[in-house]
Protein backbone atom coordinates (compact mmCIF):
# COMPACT_ATOMS: atom_id res chain seq x y z
CA UNK A 1 0.00 0.00 0.00
CA UNK A 2 1.10 3.32 -0.58
CA UNK A 3 1.65 6.07 1.69
CA UNK A 4 -1.18 8.33 1.12
CA UNK A 5 -0.20 10.93 -1.84
CA UNK A 6 2.81 9.58 -2.50
CA UNK A 7 3.63 9.20 -6.22
CA UNK A 8 4.63 6.06 -8.17
CA UNK A 9 7.76 6.46 -10.08
CA UNK A 10 8.25 3.10 -10.99
CA UNK A 11 9.20 -0.50 -9.78
CA UNK A 12 12.24 -2.73 -9.42
CA UNK A 13 11.78 -6.61 -9.19
CA UNK A 14 8.12 -6.25 -9.04
CA UNK A 15 8.12 -3.60 -5.88
CA UNK A 16 6.68 -0.50 -6.65
CA UNK A 17 8.50 2.47 -5.60
CA UNK A 18 7.21 5.65 -4.62
CA UNK A 19 7.91 9.65 -3.51
CA UNK A 20 5.84 11.46 -0.70
CA UNK A 21 5.57 15.35 -1.42
CA UNK A 22 7.66 15.86 1.81
CA UNK A 23 10.77 14.23 0.32
CA UNK A 24 11.32 17.48 -1.82
CA UNK A 25 12.12 19.22 1.28
CA UNK A 26 14.68 16.05 2.41
CA UNK A 27 15.92 16.04 -1.44
CA UNK A 28 16.58 20.12 -0.92
CA UNK A 29 18.08 19.97 2.76
CA UNK A 30 20.19 16.75 1.54
CA UNK A 31 21.34 18.61 -1.61
CA UNK A 32 22.58 22.19 0.15
CA UNK A 33 24.34 19.59 3.21
CA UNK A 34 26.04 17.60 0.13
CA UNK A 35 27.01 20.57 -1.24
CA UNK A 36 28.70 21.79 1.84
CA UNK A 37 30.07 18.78 2.66
CA UNK A 38 32.29 18.24 -0.73
CA UNK A 39 33.38 22.07 -0.64
CA UNK A 40 34.73 20.54 2.75
CA UNK A 41 36.26 17.34 0.98
CA UNK A 42 37.39 19.71 -2.08
CA UNK A 43 39.21 21.95 0.43
CA UNK A 44 40.89 19.30 2.57
CA UNK A 45 42.04 17.03 -0.31
CA UNK A 46 43.47 20.57 -1.99
CA UNK A 47 40.91 19.90 -4.91
CA UNK A 48 39.73 23.41 -6.60
CA UNK A 49 35.80 23.64 -6.92
CA UNK A 50 33.37 26.79 -7.51
CA UNK A 51 30.51 27.22 -5.96
CA UNK A 52 28.44 26.81 -9.07
CA UNK A 53 30.35 23.05 -8.93
CA UNK A 54 29.64 22.53 -5.85
CA UNK A 55 25.92 23.06 -6.29
CA UNK A 56 25.82 21.23 -9.16
CA UNK A 57 27.57 18.32 -7.27
CA UNK A 58 25.40 18.60 -4.46
CA UNK A 59 22.67 18.21 -6.49
CA UNK A 60 23.75 14.94 -8.21
CA UNK A 61 25.02 13.28 -4.89
CA UNK A 62 21.41 14.02 -3.06
CA UNK A 63 20.01 11.82 -6.02
CA UNK A 64 22.61 9.19 -5.81
CA UNK A 65 21.96 8.99 -2.12
CA UNK A 66 18.55 8.43 -2.69
CA UNK A 67 19.12 5.99 -5.31
CA UNK A 68 20.94 4.48 -2.48
CA UNK A 69 18.17 4.78 0.39
CA UNK A 70 16.60 2.83 -2.21
CA UNK A 71 18.65 0.32 -2.62
CA UNK A 72 18.61 -0.32 1.38
CA UNK A 73 15.39 -0.40 1.54
CA UNK A 74 14.98 -2.81 -1.73
CA UNK A 75 17.73 -5.12 0.35
CA UNK A 76 15.17 -5.67 3.17
CA UNK A 77 12.56 -6.00 0.68
CA UNK A 78 14.60 -8.91 -1.12
CA UNK A 79 15.06 -10.97 1.94
CA UNK A 80 11.59 -10.73 3.37
CA UNK A 81 9.97 -12.00 -0.05
CA UNK A 82 13.12 -14.18 0.00
CA UNK A 83 11.47 -15.57 3.56
CA UNK A 84 7.92 -15.67 2.13
CA UNK A 85 6.80 -12.20 3.78
CA UNK A 86 4.68 -9.98 1.36
CA UNK A 87 5.97 -6.91 0.63
CA UNK A 88 4.09 -3.32 -0.52
CA UNK A 89 6.08 -0.97 -1.87
CA UNK A 90 9.07 1.29 -1.13
CA UNK A 91 8.15 4.81 -0.43
CA UNK A 92 10.90 8.12 -0.09
CA UNK A 93 9.06 10.37 2.64
CA UNK A 94 11.06 13.38 4.96
CA UNK A 95 12.63 10.88 7.11
CA UNK A 96 14.17 8.81 4.32
CA UNK A 97 12.67 5.57 3.04
CA UNK A 98 10.64 2.90 4.41
CA UNK A 99 9.82 -0.59 3.15
CA UNK A 100 6.11 -1.75 3.54
CA UNK A 101 6.36 -5.55 5.53
CA UNK A 102 2.75 -6.52 5.58
CA UNK A 103 3.48 -8.99 7.59
CA UNK A 104 5.96 -9.51 10.49
CA UNK A 105 8.56 -12.25 10.54
CA UNK A 106 7.47 -15.67 11.72
CA UNK A 107 11.19 -16.58 13.66
CA UNK A 108 14.16 -14.70 15.35
CA UNK A 109 16.22 -15.79 12.70
CA UNK A 110 13.82 -14.34 9.98
CA UNK A 111 13.95 -10.97 11.60
CA UNK A 112 17.78 -10.77 11.85
CA UNK A 113 18.18 -11.90 7.92
CA UNK A 114 15.54 -9.00 7.26
CA UNK A 115 16.33 -6.10 9.47
CA UNK A 116 20.35 -6.80 8.80
CA UNK A 117 20.08 -6.61 5.12
CA UNK A 118 19.04 -2.87 4.92
CA UNK A 119 22.99 -1.81 6.65
CA UNK A 120 24.63 -4.60 4.78
CA UNK A 121 23.87 -3.12 1.48
CA UNK A 122 25.14 0.18 2.53
CA UNK A 123 28.33 -0.73 4.26
CA UNK A 124 28.74 -2.29 0.59
CA UNK A 125 27.85 0.86 -0.92
CA UNK A 126 29.93 2.65 1.21
CA UNK A 127 33.40 0.09 0.36
CA UNK A 128 32.30 0.63 -3.49
CA UNK A 129 32.07 4.34 -3.21
CA UNK A 130 35.23 3.98 -1.09
CA UNK A 131 37.26 2.24 -3.19
CA UNK A 132 36.05 4.64 -6.69
CA UNK A 133 37.19 7.39 -4.35
CA UNK A 134 40.71 5.94 -3.85
CA UNK A 135 40.77 5.02 -7.59
CA UNK A 136 39.73 8.26 -9.04
CA UNK A 137 42.10 10.14 -6.36
CA UNK A 138 45.22 8.66 -8.21
CA UNK A 139 43.87 9.39 -11.63
CA UNK A 140 43.25 12.49 -10.38
CA UNK A 141 39.43 13.08 -11.31
CA UNK A 142 38.71 15.54 -8.47
CA UNK A 143 34.94 15.87 -9.24
CA UNK A 144 33.96 12.32 -8.98
CA UNK A 145 36.44 11.63 -6.36
CA UNK A 146 34.80 14.58 -4.47
CA UNK A 147 31.37 12.69 -4.79
CA UNK A 148 32.66 9.32 -4.24
CA UNK A 149 34.32 10.06 -0.75
CA UNK A 150 30.80 11.79 -0.15
CA UNK A 151 29.07 8.98 -0.99
CA UNK A 152 30.91 6.19 1.20
CA UNK A 153 30.67 8.47 4.34
CA UNK A 154 26.96 8.84 3.81
CA UNK A 155 26.21 5.12 3.90
CA UNK A 156 28.57 4.43 6.55
CA UNK A 157 26.47 6.79 8.64
CA UNK A 158 23.33 5.67 7.26
CA UNK A 159 24.48 2.21 8.23
CA UNK A 160 25.60 3.06 11.16
CA UNK A 161 22.26 5.44 12.16
CA UNK A 162 19.81 2.19 11.43
CA UNK A 163 22.20 0.06 13.62
CA UNK A 164 21.21 1.92 16.80
CA UNK A 165 18.45 0.29 19.00
CA UNK A 166 15.41 2.53 18.30
CA UNK A 167 12.62 0.22 17.18
CA UNK A 168 11.13 -0.22 14.49
CA UNK A 169 14.68 0.78 12.94
CA UNK A 170 16.91 -1.99 11.75
CA UNK A 171 18.68 -2.33 14.82
CA UNK A 172 15.43 -2.23 16.81
CA UNK A 173 14.76 -5.45 15.42
CA UNK A 174 17.44 -7.03 15.39
CA UNK A 175 17.36 -6.20 19.00
CA UNK A 176 14.22 -7.16 19.22
CA UNK A 177 14.90 -10.39 17.76
CA UNK A 178 17.71 -11.19 20.14
CA UNK A 179 15.05 -10.47 23.09
CA UNK A 180 12.32 -12.40 21.38
CA UNK A 181 14.73 -15.69 21.13
CA UNK A 182 15.45 -15.44 24.83
CA UNK A 183 12.02 -14.12 26.05
CA UNK A 184 9.76 -16.78 23.95
CA UNK A 185 7.56 -14.24 22.95
CA UNK A 186 7.47 -11.52 20.04
CA UNK A 187 5.06 -9.43 21.92
CA UNK A 188 6.98 -8.99 25.15
CA UNK A 189 10.53 -8.37 23.34
CA UNK A 190 8.28 -5.83 21.23
CA UNK A 191 7.40 -4.58 24.53
CA UNK A 192 10.86 -4.28 25.83
CA UNK A 193 12.25 -2.97 22.68
CA UNK A 194 10.48 -0.19 22.50
CA UNK A 195 10.90 0.92 25.70
CA UNK A 196 14.84 1.05 24.94
CA UNK A 197 13.84 3.01 21.87
CA UNK A 198 12.12 5.59 23.92
CA UNK A 199 15.72 6.15 25.80
CA UNK A 200 17.54 5.94 23.15
CA UNK A 201 15.20 8.74 21.40
CA UNK A 202 15.72 11.06 24.42
CA UNK A 203 19.52 11.01 24.50
CA UNK A 204 19.09 11.68 20.68
CA UNK A 205 16.70 14.64 21.50
CA UNK A 206 19.19 15.97 24.01
CA UNK A 207 21.89 15.49 22.09
CA UNK A 208 20.10 17.46 19.24
CA UNK A 209 19.49 20.28 21.42
CA UNK A 210 22.99 20.10 22.54
CA UNK A 211 23.96 20.56 19.03
CA UNK A 212 22.03 23.09 18.29
CA UNK A 213 22.92 25.84 21.18
CA UNK A 214 26.78 24.84 19.91
CA UNK A 215 24.87 26.55 16.72
CA UNK A 216 25.51 23.31 14.59
CA UNK A 217 21.79 23.26 13.01
CA UNK A 218 22.38 19.53 12.21
CA UNK A 219 21.27 19.17 15.80
CA UNK A 220 17.36 20.10 15.11
CA UNK A 221 17.65 17.36 12.37
CA UNK A 222 18.24 15.20 14.72
CA UNK A 223 15.55 16.19 16.89
CA UNK A 224 13.08 15.75 14.43
CA UNK A 225 14.77 12.74 13.91
CA UNK A 226 14.34 11.82 17.57
CA UNK A 227 10.33 12.29 18.08
CA UNK A 228 9.65 10.31 15.08
CA UNK A 229 11.79 7.65 16.37
CA UNK A 230 9.79 7.90 20.13
CA UNK A 231 6.31 8.30 18.07
CA UNK A 232 7.11 5.05 16.40
CA UNK A 233 8.49 3.80 19.61
CA UNK A 234 5.09 5.03 21.15
CA UNK A 235 3.14 3.23 18.82
CA UNK A 236 4.96 0.01 18.61
CA UNK A 237 4.57 -0.36 22.67
CA UNK A 238 0.70 0.09 22.46
CA UNK A 239 0.50 -2.52 19.67
CA UNK A 240 3.04 -4.83 21.44
CA UNK A 241 0.44 -4.67 24.60
CA UNK A 242 -2.26 -5.68 22.57
CA UNK A 243 -0.11 -8.75 21.27
CA UNK A 244 0.52 -9.36 24.48
CA UNK A 245 -3.15 -9.63 25.28
CA UNK A 246 -3.96 -12.08 23.09
CA UNK A 247 -1.51 -14.01 23.66
CA UNK A 248 -2.60 -14.40 27.19
CA UNK A 249 -5.87 -14.64 25.99
CA UNK A 250 -7.57 -18.16 24.97
CA UNK A 251 -9.43 -18.39 22.03
CA UNK A 252 -12.60 -19.84 24.19
CA UNK A 253 -12.50 -17.38 26.03
CA UNK A 254 -13.30 -14.57 23.10
CA UNK A 255 -15.58 -17.10 20.65
CA UNK A 256 -19.21 -16.61 20.48
CA UNK A 257 -20.93 -19.73 22.03
CA UNK A 258 -24.00 -19.46 21.78
CA UNK A 259 -24.51 -21.58 18.45
CA UNK A 260 -27.58 -20.91 15.97
CA UNK A 261 -26.90 -24.21 13.40
CA UNK A 262 -28.92 -23.59 10.27
CA UNK A 263 -29.53 -26.73 8.24
CA UNK A 264 -27.39 -27.18 4.42
CA UNK A 265 -31.05 -27.26 2.64
CA UNK A 266 -33.01 -24.64 3.97
CA UNK A 267 -33.52 -22.42 1.37
CA UNK A 268 -31.71 -18.30 2.12
CA UNK A 269 -35.37 -16.98 2.68
CA UNK A 270 -35.81 -19.05 5.57
CA UNK A 271 -31.83 -18.43 6.56
CA UNK A 272 -32.38 -14.75 6.27
CA UNK A 273 -35.77 -14.83 8.11
CA UNK A 274 -33.89 -17.11 10.98
CA UNK A 275 -30.63 -14.82 11.91
CA UNK A 276 -32.68 -11.84 10.85
CA UNK A 277 -32.53 -10.38 14.54
CA UNK A 278 -29.18 -11.47 14.76
CA UNK A 279 -25.86 -9.62 15.33
CA UNK A 280 -23.14 -12.70 14.66
CA UNK A 281 -20.38 -12.77 11.82
CA UNK A 282 -21.39 -16.48 10.92
CA UNK A 283 -23.42 -19.64 11.76
CA UNK A 284 -22.22 -23.17 11.58
CA UNK A 285 -24.10 -25.39 9.10
CA UNK A 286 -25.73 -28.97 9.50
CA UNK A 287 -26.60 -31.72 7.48
CA UNK A 288 -27.39 -34.74 9.04
CA UNK A 289 -26.29 -33.34 12.15
CA UNK A 290 -22.74 -33.36 11.20
CA UNK A 291 -20.77 -29.55 10.79
CA UNK A 292 -20.30 -28.62 6.75
CA UNK A 293 -19.67 -24.99 6.74
CA UNK A 294 -20.54 -21.49 8.55
CA UNK A 295 -22.51 -19.28 6.79
CA UNK A 296 -23.04 -15.41 7.12
CA UNK A 297 -25.21 -13.24 6.22
CA UNK A 298 -22.94 -11.29 3.98
CA UNK A 299 -22.82 -14.14 1.98
CA UNK A 300 -26.24 -13.79 0.21
CA UNK A 301 -25.32 -10.61 -1.38
CA UNK A 302 -24.16 -12.68 -4.51
CA UNK A 303 -27.68 -14.24 -4.91
CA UNK A 304 -30.23 -12.16 -6.22
CA UNK A 305 -33.01 -11.91 -3.75
CA UNK A 306 -35.50 -13.64 -6.42
CA UNK A 307 -33.15 -16.89 -5.97
CA UNK A 308 -33.38 -17.25 -2.48
CA UNK A 309 -36.71 -19.18 -2.01
CA UNK A 310 -34.55 -21.79 -4.56
CA UNK A 311 -31.09 -22.04 -3.38
CA UNK A 312 -29.96 -24.02 -0.38
CA UNK A 313 -27.86 -22.51 2.52
CA UNK A 314 -24.89 -25.38 1.44
CA UNK A 315 -24.54 -23.20 -1.95
CA UNK A 316 -23.14 -19.97 0.07
CA UNK A 317 -21.15 -21.53 2.83
CA UNK A 318 -17.77 -21.89 3.00
CA UNK A 319 -16.93 -25.47 3.57
CA UNK A 320 -15.88 -26.49 6.54
CA UNK A 321 -12.78 -28.96 4.47
CA UNK A 322 -11.50 -25.20 4.08
CA UNK A 323 -11.23 -24.09 6.99
CA UNK A 324 -8.52 -23.76 9.94
CA UNK A 325 -9.76 -25.51 12.46
CA UNK A 326 -8.86 -23.70 16.01
CA UNK A 327 -8.72 -25.18 19.48
CA UNK A 328 -10.44 -23.47 22.08
CA UNK A 329 -6.95 -23.29 24.70
CA UNK A 330 -4.98 -21.99 21.68
CA UNK A 331 -4.19 -18.32 22.25
CA UNK A 332 -6.24 -15.45 20.64
CA UNK A 333 -3.15 -14.39 18.47
CA UNK A 334 -3.05 -17.56 16.89
CA UNK A 335 -7.27 -17.28 15.56
CA UNK A 336 -6.24 -13.69 15.01
CA UNK A 337 -3.23 -14.87 12.37
CA UNK A 338 -5.62 -17.72 11.00
CA UNK A 339 -8.11 -15.15 10.16
CA UNK A 340 -6.09 -13.62 8.41
CA UNK A 341 -4.42 -15.87 6.54
CA UNK A 342 -7.32 -17.50 5.54
CA UNK A 343 -8.81 -14.48 4.11
CA UNK A 344 -12.50 -15.19 5.83
CA UNK A 345 -14.30 -13.12 8.29
CA UNK A 346 -15.00 -16.45 11.19
CA UNK A 347 -13.92 -19.80 11.96
CA UNK A 348 -14.88 -22.64 13.88
CA UNK A 349 -13.68 -23.68 17.24
CA UNK A 350 -13.52 -26.95 18.40
CA UNK A 351 -13.55 -28.99 21.52
CA UNK A 352 -13.02 -33.12 21.42
CA UNK A 353 -14.00 -32.72 17.98
CA UNK A 354 -17.09 -30.67 18.31
CA UNK A 355 -17.68 -27.24 17.24
CA UNK A 356 -17.87 -25.28 20.42
CA UNK A 357 -17.96 -21.97 19.09
CA UNK A 358 -17.27 -19.40 16.41
CA UNK A 359 -14.30 -16.81 16.51
CA UNK A 360 -14.20 -13.56 14.58
CA UNK A 361 -12.25 -10.47 14.40
CA UNK A 362 -15.26 -8.53 16.14
CA UNK A 363 -15.85 -11.80 18.78
CA UNK A 364 -11.69 -11.18 19.66
CA UNK A 365 -11.69 -7.26 19.95
CA UNK A 366 -15.00 -7.32 21.91
CA UNK A 367 -13.29 -9.71 24.47
CA UNK A 368 -10.36 -7.91 24.75
CA UNK A 369 -12.23 -4.87 25.52
CA UNK A 370 -14.38 -6.57 28.26
CA UNK A 371 -11.90 -8.34 29.67
CA UNK A 372 -9.76 -4.81 30.08
CA UNK A 373 -12.69 -3.13 31.69
CA UNK A 374 -13.29 -6.15 34.10
CA UNK A 375 -9.62 -5.87 35.03
CA UNK A 376 -10.29 -1.55 35.55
Amino acid sequence: MLIRSSWRIGSIAGIDIAIHPTWLVIYALFAYAAMLSAQAIADLNGVPLSTRNGFILGLIAALVLFACVVIHELAHAVVARRLGIPIGNITLFLFGGVASILREPGTPADEVKMAAAGPLASVALAALFGALAALTASLHWSWIFTLCTFLAVTNLVLALFNLLPAFPSDGGRILRAILWRFMGSQARATSVASTVSAVVAALLVVAGGLMAVRHEWNGIWLIFIALFLLQAAIASGRQARISLALERTRTGDVMARTLIPVSGDAPLTAFVAQVADGRRTAYPVVVDGNFVGLVSPRDTANVPPSLWEHTPVRAIMTPAAGLPQLSADAPASDALAALAKSGVRSLPVLENGEVTGVVSEESIFAGLRDRGTAAQ
